[in-house]
């Protein structure tokens, strides 16, 4: 990314933190609050040796959500109607390498680097790392994120994903 800018990476780095902190806490309908109406919520599946997948609607992808398939995702793991989250799992999210540009209409670039360390009584712990890409959006109570593509750099998948441990 070109055109860095440290104040702009300061306030859209605490909203990074933010999200992470929700999500470790199962606040979810906090965690939602950070999305815009017509948010994008998109783990693309690697392709090859070097790449991922470049299109949600003819590649394979880990997850693809719209904004009312987050709300149905939370609603399915708050009404425990998920296998691949029963029980739920402990995480703690690390964020770091947080780095934002503006892209012009009111829209900001943000990339960051991120580690997930997933557990639950029942399974080996899952460590988990990757690269976050985000577009944010001014909203009128300040950033929003109306894009989150998350890159899980594994080679292999072991246990579930989901939005709360990537």
């Amino acid at each position: 990314m070109s055109g860095f800018d440290a104040a702009l990476t300061a306030e859209a780095a605490e909203l990074l933190y933010r999200e992470a902190w929700h999500l470790d806490r199962r606040e979810w309908e906090v965690w939602l609050a950070l999305y815009t109406d017509d948010a994008v919520f998109w783990a693309p599946a690697i392709a090859g040796d070097e790449g991922f997948s470049e299109d949600p609607d003819n590649d394979v992808s880990l997850i693809y959500l719209d904004r009312p398939g987050l709300e149905a995702r939370i609603f399915r793991i708050e009404g425990r109607d998920s296998f691949a989250s029963a029980p739920l799992p402990h995480t703690a999210h690390v964020v770091s390498n947080v780095r934002a540009t503006e892209a012009g209409d009111a829209e900001i670039e943000v990339s960051a680097t991120w580690l997930v360390n997933s557990f639950r009584r029942t399974d080996p712990p899952i460590l988990r790392a990757g690269r976050y890409a985000y577009t944010l959006r001014r909203v009128e109570a300040g950033l929003a994120i109306a894009r989150k593509t998350v890159y899980v750099l594994d080679d292999r998948i072991v246990g579930p994903i989901d939005i709360f441990n990537i």
